[in-house]
This record gives structure tokens, C-alpha cells and sequence, in this order.
């Protein structure tokens, strides 16, 4: 998020094996991520690990102990490799429209929060009451706060107040943004009676975001200071980087209709 208008190719890589041992990963994986920096095909910032490419914005770390230590839960690598390098072209983000300009500064007052079943949402409020802005601070020390939830995006139907805490804090000025803690899959939150309640709390759906992706698009949205909190909510779920697959290409719901199955078909995203 902070190379906007990226030209050029950035790789990330590392090994599971450190590079002095005998037998380690850590020679191809750097070896590898120098050809991809040296080609022009794939501009964007990218992660290289055993034998894929995988965009940044959608990766996460899988395994401690394996050599396919990463993954991109919701997106196909960008290019595999094996006795050739084999790239998913409709996969990569178009050229850039205008000069690189480098973001800095990440705004990074932001929590996340993991449901786990009996969960005391009284902690929650008194943390949100706490941090709140005020007459006396207007700036507030929490920004956003991110929720892991079940599914597509359901809480226990029996937490009407913590629906109630949520709506408050979407009133005080804080971003509330629902992520699922599914490895795969994404937010859905129209499709059941709670999540349209959290719909109308002003909960802002992370579609199938990563944690990590989540977390830096908050602190760069916010970091950039000319957006309002309303323009924040509304960008969570526009493909600024190729971070997030776009609602209206999202897989139909379950048992969905012809029609909502016949309005996603033949949809591209980036």
C-alpha cells in the first residue's frame, strides 16, 4: 500500500532452513526472487517461497515447519515455477497510470479482536468507551477496530448488546470492519439475519481479505490524512492493490438463484 503507482517489481523472500546448512531452501528462494526482480512481467509487490509467487497483499504464513510455508488463501499464485516459470497473466494488476509516489506514514491505532465463544462484550465496550474520542481529546487513541468472526460473518444471535456496542462505536468515529476466521472463503454479511444487523451497526465487511492485508490498508487509508472516516469505510472494499476481491465478484451464496449466479458469471478482478 505505501508504493502506489508502482512500476517495478518488489520481492520479498526468506527460507524455512538457514542459507548455512547443508540442505536448505533458502539458495533457490533467493535465487528466484532475483530473476523475478529482474523481469518486467510481474510489477507489483510480490512474496516468493519454495515455488510460487504469490502477491504480498494475500499472503499469510501457513506453516512453521514445512517448506510451502506460505499461502494466498483467496488467489492462485502469480507464477509457479518448475522446469519453467509458469505466470497467471490474468492475474496480474495492470500498469500504473502515473508516477510512483511513496505513502510513509501508516496510521496504526487499530485493534483486532478474535471472537471465541462466551466472550464478555462488556471488555469490549469498556475498551471502546476508554478510547474514544472526546471533547477533550478529539483525535481518539482507536481508529478501527478489526473482528475475526464466525463464518461469513456471524456472532451469536443471542448478543443483541454487542450489536449495540458496535453501532456506538461506528457513531463515536471508529471503523468497525468484520474479517472471517476461515482460512479461506469471505465476509458475507447480507446473507443472514445477524449480519445484516451488523450491516446496519455500520459494520464494514473485509469481503476476503487477510488479516495482515486488513491491518495495513486501516493504517495507510488513514495514514494518507486526506480521506474522511466515511471515505475509509466505502475504499475496505475497492481493489486498491489487488488486495481484496471486489463484492460483486465474489462466489454466490449458497442454493443462490439463476440470476445471482448468472450476474457474477464472467466477472474479472485484479
Amino acid at each position: 500500500f505505501m508504493l502506489e503507482n508502482l512500476g517495478k517489481p518488489v520481492v520479498f523472500t526468506g527460507s524455512q532452513i538457514p542459507l548455512c546448512e547443508p540442505y536448505n531452501d533458502a539458495r533457490r528462494n533467493l535465487i528466484m526472487a532475483m530473476i523475478f526482480a529482474s523481469r518486467d512481467t510481474i510489477n507489483e509487490v510480490t512474496l516468493f517461497f519454495h515455488d510460487r509467487l504469490l502477491r504480498a497483499c494475500r499472503s499469510t504464513k501457513v506453516n512453521t515447519h514445512r517448506l510451502k510455508a506460505f499461502d494466498s488463501p483467496n488467489m492462485d499464485p502469480l507464477a509457479r515455477i518448475g522446469i519453467a516459470i509458469d505466470e497467471n497473466e490474468h492475474l496480474i494488476l495492470p500498469p500504473p497510470r502515473g508516477s510512483l509516489r511513496v505513502h510513509s506514514r501508516m496510521d496504526t491505532r487499530l485493534l483486532t479482536l478474535r471472537l471465541v465463544p462466551g466472550f464478555d462484550d462488556s471488555m469490549i465496550a469498556e475498551m471502546i468507551e476508554r478510547h474514544s474520542a472526546t471533547p477533550d481529546k478529539k483525535n481518539g487513541s482507536l481508529q478501527c477496530i478489526v473482528l475475526q468472526l464466525y463464518g461469513t460473518g456471524n456472532i451469536p444471535n443471542i448478543k443483541e448488546s454487542f450489536i449495540q456496542i458496535l453501532a456506538d462505536a461506528a457513531e463515536k468515529g471508529i471503523l468497525v470492519v468484520a474479517s472471517t476466521q476461515c482460512y479461506t472463503g469471505s465476509v458475507m454479511l447480507g446473507h443472514y439475519a445477524v449480519g445484516k444487523a451488523l450491516e446496519s451497526a455500520g459494520v464494514v465487511s473485509a469481503n476476503d481479505m487477510t488479516l495482515e492485508a486488513i491491518a495495513c490498508k486501516v493504517g495507510y487509508l488513514y495514514g494518507r490524512g486526506d480521506l474522511t472516516h466515511a471515505q475509509v469505510a466505502r475504499l475496505m472494499s475497492v481493489s486498491l492493490r489487488g488486495e481484496v476481491t471486489p463484492s460483486d465478484a465474489l462466489s454466490p451464496p449458497p442454493l443462490s438463484s439463476a440470476y445471482q449466479r448468472a450476474i457474477r458469471k464472467g466477472k474479472t478482478y485484479y
